[in-house]
């Protein structure tokens, strides 16, 4: 029993041994992992961080991620502003909607539209002093007609009443005339304003040698050598007239395919007047050397001739220039001055 106190005493002892040992060995261990971490602690300090590296790690991978947000903000804003700046570009106008044009006005387009300006109107010319009073009167006054050497002495009326007839059979006044003698007149079918090419006067043929009844005269050759010039005024001007042919004709049937002087009043093209003048020129009396053109202006005056049933004496004027006016005037001065033409017209007188 006393062997087995002492084996259990040895036992005990040698259990105790071993566990001197192993807490004598943690003691070093702590001490040696101690001082492995104090030289950590102090390479640290030394190599300038003084916090764990776990935490230093962490602290790294912020300031990385700061860093690169950063680059990308700086990226972001500044590249663009790197960038050539884009061409600026002037958008077109718009044009403005206009209205569909009709048919018959043609547009004119152009880029800037402009207002077409308006025509200013011709002032109407003054009437003549001498023909304003009358016209007052009556403003059926288209002119007055005169022809030196004769009776011939009368206002010129025109109005499309009653066919343009209206003044055939009345006086100047509009009152009906007894006498049965009316107002020179100008055909209806004439244009007095734009004027006619051809402006035809009516005139009764009187017994008592009124009106146009010294018309008549001109059948003879020596009535034309003394009186060659008719002078006719409008409202607005003056002028002198050369007499161009003396013919006889005839107021005819519709049916008749002949020339029918009284349906002259315009010539649209030189071939219908020159035709004009080669029937007048056939009909013609006597010669009187004078010729008219296209473009001139006639007067013709009508009047009743007693020689054929509907029969008319015509006498065709034209007009002449001041120039040419004043060059026949001088021409008339010189003939009548020369002992011939002395000698002819005294059996006339």
């Amino acid at each position: 029993m006393s062997e087995e106190i002492k084996k259990e005493n040895n036992g005990e002892q040698a259990s105790e041994k071993p566990e001197t040992e192993v807490y004598t060995t943690g003691q070093d261990a702590k001490k040696d992992e101690a001082g492995q971490e104090e030289k950590a602690t102090r390479a640290e300090k030394a190599a300038g961080g003084g916090e764990p590296p776990k935490k230093k790690r962490l602290w790294l991978v912020v300031l990385i991620g700061c860093v690169v947000a950063a680059v990308l903000v700086i990226a972001l804003v500044a590249v663009p502003m790197m960038r050539p700046p884009a061409p600026v570009t002037t958008p077109a106008p718009t044009p403005t909607p206009t209205a569909t044009p009709t048919p018959t006005a043609t547009p004119t387009l152009s880029a800037s539209p402009t207002q077409t300006p308006k025509p200013t109107p011709t002032p109407k010319p003054e009437i003549l002093a001498q023909l304003a009073e009358l016209y007052e009167e009556n403003n059926d006054l288209a002119g007055w007609i005169k022809i030196p050497g004769t009776v011939i002495d009368y206002p010129v009326m025109y109005t499309k009443e009653e066919d343009g007839q209206y003044y055939l059979y009345r006086t100047f006044e509009k009152q009906n005339d007894p006498s049965l003698r009316g107002t020179l007149f100008i055909d209806y079918n004439c244009s007095i304003d734009p004027r006619s090419a051809n402006l035809l006067i009516h005139g009764h043929n009187m017994k008592n040698g009124s009106m146009f009844h010294a018309l008549v005269d001109y059948k003879m050759e020596l009535m034309y050598e003394v009186s060659p010039i008719i002078e006719y005024s409008t409202l607005y001007e003056t002028a002198e007239y050369e007499i161009v042919s003396v013919f006889l004709s005839k107021v005819y049937n519709k049916t008749d395919d002949v020339f029918k002087f009284y349906q002259f009043y315009d010539a649209k093209t030189k071939e219908e007047f020159d035709d004009y003048m080669k029937n007048i020129k056939e009909l013609e009396l006597y010669d009187t050397g004078v010729t008219a053109e296209f473009g001139d202006e006639l007067i013709s005056l009508a009047t009743c001739e007693y020689s054929q049933e509907d029969g008319r004496i015509v006498v065709v004027a034209r007009k002449m220039t001041p120039e040419e006016a004043a060059a026949k005037k001088e021409a008339m001065a010189n003939a009548s001055a020369s002992p011939s033409s002395s000698a002819t017209a005294t059996p006339a007188a």
